[in-house]
């Protein structure tokens, strides 16, 4: 028996169907969708006609071919490369070696509900820490950090943060490293969006800073958003810690349960993340055109913005509006498709717009205030 939409569900729904095609979907969240494709042919003609990967000895850590490119791409170890089907079975399989049923996990609110869903999944609490809007940038609220419960073994920190694109400081990282050394947490960062930044190279970058070898940090990433081929279903995890026996036996333990990424999607990772640049180059010159032109144009409606670091998420708060009637009025009026805040637990009155878009033609439209 399925889930029954919800009436704002049925509502949007009912909208597209009458409109037809002709909408700005800001919903989109494949590079792919938006016309921007990582060509893979001739690396699909080169492993057919070279079949070695075929008969590779399994590894649950992952093919060495896979683990020696994402090393080279994340300027780390092979043997600290784990590689899985996606981040959502990293997140799971670092779910059962920190935590047991009932054990909570501290995820950043606004936020991405799959999360709280893999976490229900493995019989795991969530718990939230905030996220906050100040006059130019979202921040972190550290003090939000002290509310966790006495079972929390895991820190979510998601940089670039979907959807707000907050990118933590210097002192909010630190900050961070210290609570969980002090409450001996796991660390989780889900740097799926670090080559999406929109910010200075010169300014912090969390990848790039002093970790803290007592925090067992593992850094979560994938071909998904590094090419835009969430179909090959390559993630990876890479690990820093001072107990490598202990934690990396465990973790082995846990993917060699369940080996679910195949190896032609390894080998396929292997040849394609070297070219990995040139197609994250396409994806944000797009992202940052699509920011200036829908900020332009929100901001004449009304809207308030924080601008996005980085990611491909654009947040918009228009004060005194109820985020599901003006989600949908755009729809109806102007034919503009955007996700209500509520979706990312937002308070009322913020609009989530991807930045992904191929043709923004606003020229037909009119901003009046919502």
């Amino acid at each position: 028996m399925g889930l029954t939409p919800s009436p704002f569900e049925l509502k949007k729904r009912s909208l597209i169907k009458e409109l037809g095609p002709n909408i700005v979907d800001l919903t989109i969240s494949s590079p792919m969708q938006a016309g921007i494709s990582f060509d893979i042919s001739g690396d699909l003609h080169f492993l057919a006609e070279n079949p070695d990967w075929q008969f590779k000895a399994p590894d649950a850590c992952g093919q060495l071919c896979a683990r020696k490119a994402v090393a080279a791409y994340m300027q780390s170890d092979e043997e600290d490369i784990f590689i899985t089907s996606s981040s959502s079975e990293s997140y799971s399989s670092l779910f059962q070696v920190f935590c047991k049923k009932g054990d909570a996990v501290l995820t950043p609110v606004p936020g991405y509900p799959l999360i709280d869903t893999l976490a229900e999944l493995a019989e795991l609490k969530t718990h939230p820490y905030f996220l906050k809007p100040s006059k130019d940038r979202w921040e972190i609220d550290l003090d939000s950090l002290d509310s966790a419960p006495p079972n929390t073994k895991i820190l979510l920190l998601i940089a670039p943060h979907n959807p707000t694109g907050h990118i933590p400081s210097k002192k909010e990282f630190e900050h961070i490293l210290q609570f969980c050394e002090k409450n001996k947490l796991a660390l989780i960062i889900d740097g799926v969006f670090n080559a999406y930044k929109f910010e200075n190279d010169s300014q912090f970058s969390i990848l790039n800073s002093q970790f803290n070898p007592k925090v067992p940090t593992f850094i979560l990433d994938g071909l998904s958003k590094a090419v835009g081929l969430p179909h090959i279903k390559v993630g990876w995890m890479q690990a820093i810690a001072n107990e490598k026996k202990h934690i990396y036996d465990a973790l082995e333990y846990v993917l060699d349960s369940q080996l679910n990424c195949s190896y032609l999607s390894q080998a396929l990772c292997a040849r394609v993340l070297p070219r990995a640049g040139e197609f994250q180059k396409r994806v944000i010159e797009r992202l940052k055109s699509n920011q200036a032109l829908l900020g332009g144009y929100f901001s004449k409606m009304g809207a308030e913005i924080i601008p996005s670091a980085g990611g491909w998420y654009q947040s918009f708060y228009f004060p005194g509006a109820d985020d599901e009637e003006l989600c949908l009025r755009l729809l109806k009026e102007k034919r503009i498709l955007s996700n209500p805040g509520f979706l990312f637990d937002f308070e009322d009155g913020w609009l989530v717009c991807s930045l992904l878009h191929e043709k923004m033609d606003f020229s037909i439209l009119y901003p009046d205030k919502p």
